[in-house]
């Protein structure tokens, strides 16, 4: 649907909308979640910084890895998995 037809539609519509108190309601709550500003993270930015340093480390091999087979092999002779 094209932008100018999707606009018509919705004027009309919402002449519908405003006269229902209930859909008004709804309406609102829609309106809010998409003008509203994104929340605070719970999450510290220091985190975030952490994990991209931590990726940083990983993408240029600073890091050692070790595939799911090693991990598997060192898990079956620590406890015998």
């Amino acid at each position: 649907m094209e932008t100018r037809e999707l606009r018509l539609r919705l004027i009309k519509d919402f002449g519908k909308f405003i006269k229902d108190d209930s859909k008004l309601e709804i309406l609102e709550s829609v309106f809010d979640a998409i003008s509203h500003d994104e929340k605070e993270s719970l999450v510290p930015d220091s985190h975030y910084d952490f994990v991209a340093e931590e990726r940083e480390k990983y993408l240029s091999q600073e890091n050692e890895a070790s595939s799911w087979e090693e991990v598997e092999q060192r898990l079956n002779a620590k406890y015998g998995f």
